[in-house]
């Protein structure tokens, strides 16, 4: 019996070591960028993007250039969250389009899908998420002299890989990047990476009851990828490893926040943030909406059943925007 402990508490500590101190599989550096030289350059590829789009994308939930016909001051590029799509900013994308700006909201690998129970969501990868975010940055190099990226949760993080890494970002203004998940304290989004890496992939609905019929935009998959989830805190921890190392590329940043969000993990935002903050001091900002809104998750889509772009609308624009 004192041996078959021994052996559970060998088994114990093995687990728990591998859990908690096991490093994620590894993001490679920034590429090399390949901007775009010219304005129409920056179209011809936005174009040769989009007509890879077969039958199987929603036309809902194509890419969305709104641009001047020339290149202008500045360009906003955006990614939208996870299970969603384009269309997510493009009220936002509308209003800074009003004042001048050029914006470029690209459709993620694996959504925008017009079968909404689609399974490919399960292929969503960590790797594959940076270098799509470079290359379309890359592509915004050619819209604007001053490039700003953000994003929302998945996509936040994809801006938030873009501040650390690129020094042709201007300002990255990240949006609840889902750094970990808001019901795990932010220690344990690792685990829960390693977890959902190395498990089986499960569709999970967002909403057990009402299933299929999730209020809100009908262009949302009703289910995400446990997968999917685990590669998203992938490339956040590799977000995290490279801030405790080296100091962001970007020349301004602001990490923005939903005040008691329910979705994301305003801990791990935070701690990122410091993180920023004592390797670029006078470089990052932050900003918390008040919980007092109640303001839900998905802050961007005027389609959502809580959504209040009357009052969030002005203070994103000013926050993503920043100083003139």
């Amino acid at each position: 019996m004192r041996r078959f402990a021994f052996l559970v508490f060998l088994v114990l500590v093995a687990a728990f070591l591998w859990l908690f101190a096991a490093p994620l599989p590894g993001v490679r550096d920034a590429a090399v960028p390949h901007p775009a030289k010219t304005y129409e350059e920056a179209v011809a590829r936005i174009r040769k993007d989009s007509e890879r789009d077969g039958t199987d994308v929603s036309p809902d939930c194509r890419d969305i250039l709104m641009d001047h016909g020339r290149r202008t001051g500045r360009v906003v590029l955006f990614f939208h969250g996870i299970t969603n799509c384009p269309a997510q900013f493009l009220a936002l994308g509308t209003e800074l389009y009003r004042r001048g700006v050029t914006v470029y909201i690209p459709r993620l690998p694996h959504h925008g899908l017009r079968n909404r129970m689609t399974e490919d969501l399960a292929h969503l990868d960590a790797q594959e998420m940076a270098a799509f975010a470079e290359e379309h940055l890359d592509v915004a190099r050619g819209l604007g002299d001053t490039v700003i990226v953000s994003g929302l949760s998945l996509g936040g993080v994809m801006a938030a890989w873009l501040g650390q890494e690129r020094a042709d970002v201007d300002r990255a203004a990240p949006v609840a990047p889902l750094l970990g998940p808001s019901l795990a304290p932010a220690p344990l989004a690792r685990p829960i990476a390693r977890v959902g890496l190395r498990w089986p992939n499960r569709f999970l609905w967002w909403d057990e009851k009402k299933k299929e019929d999730l209020d809100g935009p009908r262009r949302v998959y009703p289910r995400f990828s446990t997968r999917a989830m685990a590669e998203i805190l992938r490339l956040g921890a590799a977000v995290e490893d490279r801030a405790a190392r080296r100091p962001p590329a970007a020349r301004e940043l602001i990490l923005i926040t939903v005040g008691a969000d329910p979705a994301v993990s305003n801990p791990a935002i935070a701690k990122l943030a410091e993180a920023w903050r004592a390797r670029a001091p006078g470089r990052v900002e932050t900003y918390e909406f008040p919980e007092s809104l109640e303001l839900g998750h998905d802050l961007i889509d005027p389609e959502q059943p809580y959504a209040r772009t009357d009052v969030v609308y002005p203070v994103l624009i000013d926050k993503i925007l920043g100083p003139r």
